[in-house]
């Protein structure tokens, strides 16, 4: 799988996990998670311990991209909230159902989210907010 094209050698680490590929790069990292999975309470932890791992102090941006349909559990959110130093959250998405989703987790959330219909605007954003 190939989340970007254009910073394929420029990330730091590559993670191939149960829920989906992350990429992490300097102040941001990038998930795409697999096709029929729930991110819960339960299947966050993974990407949680890698924020840890590679952001345990320094602001990140959370980048997905949503080329697969998978379930949100709002609760999910819960944890996100103890990940102080995340500063965002972009998905990349052309789809109208996440359009529409992203309106209701925005409620779960209380720092900026936005959504783009490419990787490069997401990456953009996600700079400039830090």
């Amino acid at each position: 799988m190939k989340i970007t094209d254009e910073h394929r050698n420029s990330y730091i680490k590559k993670y191939t996990l149960q829920i989906g590929e992350v990429e992490v790069y300097e102040n941001y990292m990038i998930a795409q998670l697999n096709e029929g999975i729930t991110l819960n309470l339960e299947s966050v932890e993974e990407l949680l311990l890698i924020t840890k791992t590679h952001f345990p102090k320094d602001p990140f941006v959370y980048i997905t991209v949503r080329k697969n349909s998978y379930a949100v559990d709002p609760m999910m959110y819960l944890k996100i909230f103890e990940i102080k130093n995340l500063k965002a959250i972009a998905i990349v998405s052309a789809k109208f159902i996440d359009n529409h989703n992203i309106k209701i987790e925005k409620h779960f959330f209380n720092k900026p989210m936005n959504i783009f219909e490419t990787l490069p605007e997401a990456i953009s954003w996600a700079t400039a907010e830090l």
